[in-house]
C-alpha cells in the first residue's frame, strides 16, 4: 500500500523521469545551468507546468535561461539535495549509490523527503523584489511544520501552520519596530510561503492540501515516512518508559518522564535527555551503564568511552534497569535513569515523547547541585542587592518550581 502511494507520487515520477534523461550524464552550460533546448524539453518530459515566454498583460517575457522556469528549477535542485545527482565540472551526473533509489519508489520519497529541509533556496529564490524569510529560516521552520503534522489527528488549518512560521520568524527576528501594517503584511508573505513549502510536499504524496478548505493533513505515506526519517518508533515498536531524575536537588525534585524508542542510539538519548530537561548542550556528558562508560566519540582517547552513537538503548536497557547520566563535568549534574516499563508504540502518539515531570532545569553553570542550592535559597530570600544580582542573571521570569510539560513535549518530538 505505502510502495503504491510511492509510485502514484507526481515528484516520484517526475524524479524517475530526471534521472532517466540524466543517464550518465549531461552537459551543462558555463554557469553551470541546463541548457535552454534542453529546460524546454523536460518541461514537457515532466510535465512542470512552467510556461515559456510568458505572455503576461499582452507583453511576452522571454525566457532567457532554465532558472526563470521555477519548477523545473526545483525538481533538479531537490534531485541535488537528495544526493542523486551531483555537478562535476559543467556536467550533470548521477550519484552511483544512489542509482537504485529510481527503482525502489518508497525509497526515493524518504530520500526526497530527508532532503526538504534543504530546499529554502529552491522554493524561495531570492531576487530583486521579494525575500522570504519563511526560505531563510526553512530548516528549522519545516521541521516544526512536520512535527505539527505529526501531532494532528485529522487535517491542520493553513492558519495555524502559518502562525507556528511567524513564531519562529519572531523568535529570530527583531520585530517589535514593525507597524501594525508591516505585521499584517508579514503575516500574509509567510502565509503564502507555508502554502508554498506544503504545496511541494503535495507533490511528494505525504500531504493533502485543500486550498479551498484552508487545511492540509497528512497521508498514510506522510505519517509513515516522516516517522523513518526521523528514525521515530513506528507502530508496534518497542518503547521504553525512562524516568530521568537529576539526583542530589530537592524542594522541588526535578525529574522528567519520555517515552523513548528502543531503537534510538545513546547520542539520540542524550539529546533527548537535553531537550526535555531544559538543558543547553554546553558541556561534556558521559552514560554510565552497566559498569560502562558511553560519550561521544572524541571522549574516545581521552577517557576511553565507548562511542555512544554505536549502542542503542533498547540493546543495554531493560525494565527495572538504570542508568547513570552526568552532564557538565566541572559543576557535576548527575541523573539517574530507570526504565519503568516496555511498551507498544500506537498509531497516535509521536515518539519520543514527554508525558510528566516537576521542577525545571538549574540554570547552566549555576555551581551544581550546592550552588543550585544557594540560588534557590536567594530568589526565595527577603529583597536586597545580591538577590536582584542573581535574578538578572537566572532570569527576571526563573522559577525553581516551574515546568512545562506542552514545552518539554514539543522539544521532545524535534529530536
Amino acid at each position: 500500500m505505502l510502495e503504491a502511494a510511492a509510485e502514484k507520487a507526481t515528484l516520484t515520477g517526475q524524479i524517475r523521469a530526471f534521472l532517466a534523461w540524466v543517464g550518465p550524464g549531461r552537459k551543462l552550460t558555463a554557469t553551470g545551468r541546463i541548457g535552454l533546448a534542453d529546460a524546454r524539453h523536460l518541461v514537457e518530459l515532466l510535465g512542470t507546468g512552467d510556461t515559456i515566454d510568458p505572455d503576461i498583460g499582452g507583453r511576452v517575457f522571454k525566457t532567457r535561461s532554465s532558472e526563470d522556469l521555477a519548477y523545473l528549477s526545483r525538481i533538479v535542485a531537490w534531485a541535488k539535495a537528495a544526493r542523486l545527482v551531483r555537478l562535476t565540472g559543467t556536467r550533470l551526473v548521477p550519484v552511483k549509490k544512489n542509482a537504485a533509489l529510481a527503482d525502489r519508489p518508497l525509497d526515493l520519497v524518504l530520500a526526497l523527503l530527508e532532503a526538504y529541509p534543504r530546499l529554502g533556496q529552491p522554493l524561495f529564490p531570492r531576487n530583486t523584489w521579494r525575500q522570504s524569510l519563511v526560505g531563510d529560516e526553512f530548516t528549522g521552520i519545516s521541521q516544526e511544520l512536520l512535527t505539527r503534522l505529526l501531532r494532528s489527528a485529522g487535517p491542520c488549518p493553513l492558519g495555524e501552520l502559518g502562525d507556528i512560521a511567524y513564531d519562529a520568524i519572531e523568535a529570530r527576528y527583531v520585530l517589535a519596530s514593525l507597524t501594525a501594517l508591516q505585521h499584517d503584511s508579514l503575516r500574509r508573505t509567510i502565509a503564502a510561503d507555508i502554502t508554498i513549502a506544503l504545496a511541494a510536499l503535495h507533490v511528494l504524496g505525504v500531504v493533502v492540501l485543500d486550498r479551498e478548505a484552508g487545511a492540509v493533513g497528512l497521508t498514510d505515506l506522510g505519517r509513515y515516512a516522516i516517522r523513518r526519517v526521523r528514525g521515530m518508533a513506528q507502530p508496534g515498536d518497542l518503547v521504553l518508559r525512562v524516568r530521568i531524575m537529576l539526583t542530589d536537588v530537592d524542594d522541588p525534585p526535578v525529574w522528567r518522564q519520555v517515552l523513548i524508542p528502543a531503537g534510538y542510539t545513546l547520542d539520540r538519548v542524550h539529546a533527548l535527555i537535553q531537550a526535555t530537561m531544559g538543558w543547553k548542550e554546553s558541556h561534556l556528558h558521559m552514560f554510565r551503564i552497566a559498569g560502562r562508560e558511553y560519550g561521544p566519540v572524541y571522549l574516545d582517547e581521552e577517557l576511553e568511552a565507548l562511542d555512544e552513537s554505536q549502542y542503542r538503548i533498547g540493546d543495554l536497557l531493560k525494565t527495572g534497569s538504570q542508568a547513570g547520566y552526568e552532564y557538565d563535568f566541572g559543576d557535576g549534574w548527575d541523573h539517574n535513569l530507570t526504565v519503568e516499563a516496555s511498551v507498544v508504540a500506537d498509531a497516535v502518539t509521536v515518539y519520543p515523547a514527554c508525558t510528566g515531570g516537576e521542577g525545571a532545569c538549574p540554570p547552566e553553570d549555576c555551581g551544581g547541585p550546592g550552588g543550585f542550592a544557594d540560588l534557590k535559597e536567594l530568589l526565595a530570600g527577603p529583597p536586597g542587592p545580591e538577590r536582584e544580582e542573581i535574578r538578572a542573571w537566572a532570569g527576571d521570569d526563573y522559577d525553581p518550581a516551574h515546568f512545562d510539560l506542552a514545552a518539554a513535549n514539543a522539544a521532545a518530538a524535534s529530536v
